[in-house]
């Protein structure tokens, strides 16, 4: 009977000792997983009230993890006992502040006690669900703790700590949460600042994968259903942890790509690009289709490949290849080690807390003194960019000023032989004109008839007005202007000569310069006009005066012809060749206005402008 008791007695106690949990009044944690039992409800169904009568197991383990959204809830048993005799008061937490439903029922009463999780809001407001827990004097409780997530890991671990000293963890532990985002966040910000100065994609790639990482950690940590978004809001978010994994990953793969410049490796690009085109395929795919304990492989498989590039770029001596390494092994390291814990094969964050946080920080400033040396780079190429277009200038303007010296000479070479042309073309017109004079004063001596006389003198005064501009152009070099008193006057000599009207006295006023094709149309109504008056406004031996003006105003020009002459009545026509010559060369060739008055004596007046060549 005595022996019976004892193994009776073995048994209670083996059996307290696995099922059932004494507390520590003393400050340190409790770990309660491996002390306590385990039930998975493959249905989905069971309650409070059904779940009691099932067959738990136990566990042994201080954190189990099931993966991403396992398709079954997990029930744990907890058999708390207060060996003291006064009242303890603890606090009971969940490790895992990722997973999206807990509920805390009492065994006895079967009441649910207090809701957590993300779909919850923390009973405590700490970062990891917390459930507050009191005992009284040897007294003992047994607790249900069901737990389930939809979309995200299911890891389950359970701690009991002193009020203070969990307030004084959970106080530090947020303090260099805040340190860490505080440091990424002011990082980040400067590069954005960066690439609004210098508009270099390769800053905008950094600023985005940063901030989807920082973005991604604030929900894996839990502060971003503790301080911002409310547990529907969070879960609102969660739905698309998929794009919330990818998108950071993606856009640090164009950041790898445009930093190691991988244009230079041909096939690695197009394999590289060839996957990401693959990865983004499979991330929409894993949304869609709710895939979510593989939506992680393919981005764990893309750092593992951008390990793999940056491996190859560093032993073909890539300039930036040797930073990015350091930065990757960070990564790929956290990104690894995540993974590994939310699948529930190691938790290496059981042993260093903040290593992700670490990691994360020196890949960060890693990737920023990369684009630091980047920015120094770009700086050189500028510097040396100018430097190349500096001497491309000065180059060019020696080549422009030889060239320009080169065409002014052929130019100016051109312009001698053209002005040379131009004056043995002028000689031979003018040779030729005398030739024709010539002939017509040979003429003029032969004919007896004095009309005929008179006509052939006009038309040999005609001919010469053009001699004389010919004699003009001849003696210059310019050739296109000619100085209208010099030419006038060689006209009215002429005229006076041939018709030997030594009484009328013919004043010139001008200091205008005329352009040379103007010049003959002038020449000849000024030979018609003194002709016409030398010839008609005057009687026999009657002296005279004939006065011609010549002026001008900016573009404008006035040219008078005025005689004090007998004048004669303009409301009369007459068919005089001069009139219809002038009047014909007013109004066609110069394109100007005639008018004549004649109160006492004659006054002729033309005006015209000069037109732009």
């Amino acid at each position: 009977m005595r022996v019976f008791r004892y193994l009776f007695s073995m048994l209670c106690i083996t059996t307290l000792l696995l099922h059932g949990i004494e507390i520590s009044n003393n400050s340190q944690e409790q770990i309660l997983l491996p002390s306590a039992t385990l039930y998975i409800d493959d249905t989905q169904t069971l309650s409070i009230d059904k779940i009691q009568n099932k067959k738990f197991i136990p566990i042994y383990e201080e954190q189990i993890g099931f993966g991403y959204a396992p398709d079954f809830n997990v029930w744990i048993k907890l058999e708390l006992t207060n060996p003291y005799n006064q009242k303890i008061k603890k606090v009971l937490e969940y490790t895992n502040p990722l997973t999206a439903f807990l509920a805390l029922y009492n065994a006895k009463t079967q009441n649910l006690l207090y809701k957590g999780g993300i779909s919850a809001s923390s009973v405590l407001k700490s970062i990891n669900p917390t459930f507050p827990v009191t005992l009284e004097a040897h007294e003992t409780k047994v607790y249900y703790l069901k737990a389930y997530s939809s979309v995200t890991t299911l890891i389950v671990g359970l701690s009991l700590w002193d009020v203070d000293d969990f307030y004084q963890k959970e106080s530090k532990y947020q303090f260099i949460l805040a340190l860490f985002f505080g440091a990424m966040g002011i990082i980040i910000f400067y590069n954005l600042f960066i690439y609004f100065s210098v508009r270099e994609k390769v800053y905008l790639y950094y600023v985005l994968a940063f901030a989807g990482i920082i973005f991604h950690h604030l929900f894996y940590r839990g502060l971003a259903g503790l301080y911002f978004l409310s547990p529907s809001e969070t879960m609102g978010v969660v739905k698309y942890a998929t794009f919330i994994v990818a998108i950071p990953t993606f856009f640090l793969t164009l950041f790898t790509k445009d930093m190691l410049k991988l244009e230079q490796y041909p096939k690695l690009n197009f394999f590289l690009s060839s996957y990401l085109l693959i990865f983004t395929i499979c991330t929409i795919f894993c949304y869609i289709f709710d895939l979510n304990n593989l939506r992680n492989l393919f981005s764990v498989i893309l750092l593992v490949i951008l390990f793999s590039i940056t491996m190859y770029a560093l032993l073909h001596q890539n300039r930036q290849a040797k930073l990015i390494m350091l930065g990757w092994v960070a990564l790929l390291s956290s990104g690894s080690l995540m993974y590994l814990s939310s699948i529930g094969i190691y938790d290496i964050f059981q042993t260093f807390p903040y290593y992700v946080e670490l990691a994360l920080l020196v890949e960060t400033l890693l990737f920023s003194l990369i684009l630091a040396d980047r920015l120094k780079e770009l700086r050189l190429e500028k510097i040396s960019s100018q430097e190349k277009f500096i001497r491309y200038q000065a180059d060019e303007e020696d080549r422009l000023t030889e060239l320009v010296a080169k065409k002014t000479s052929q130019l100016q070479v051109s312009v001698k032989e053209k002005d040379l042309l131009l004056q043995e073309l002028n000689h031979r017109v003018k040779n030729s004109i005398q030739t024709i004079v010539s002939f017509l004063r040979l003429q003029i001596d032969e004919t007896e008839n004095e009309d005929m006389q008179q006509t052939l003198i006009h038309i040999e005064n005609r001919i010469l007005s053009i001699s004389h501009l010919y004699s003009l152009l001849y003696a210059k070099h310019d050739i296109s202007y000619i100085n209208a008193y010099e030419y006038f006057s060689l006209l009215i000599e002429n005229i006076q000569n041939t018709l030997h009207k030594e009484e009328i006295t013919v004043k010139l006023n001008t200091d205008v310069a005329l352009h040379s094709e103007v010049a003959v149309y002038c020449g000849f109504i000024i030979n018609e006009a003194v002709t016409n008056a030398l010839q008609h406004a005057f009687k026999e031996n009657e002296e005279g005066i004939i006065t011609i003006t010549l002026t001008s105003i900016g573009k404008i020009y006035l040219l008078t012809v005025i005689d004090d002459g007998k004048g004669f009545d303009i409301s009369i026509e007459y068919s005089s060749l001069g009139l219809t010559i002038i009047e014909s060369l007013a109004t066609y060739q110069l394109h100007g206005t005639l008018s004549i008055e004649s109160k006492q004596g004659t006054e002729l007046i033309i005006t015209w402008e000069e037109k732009d060549e």
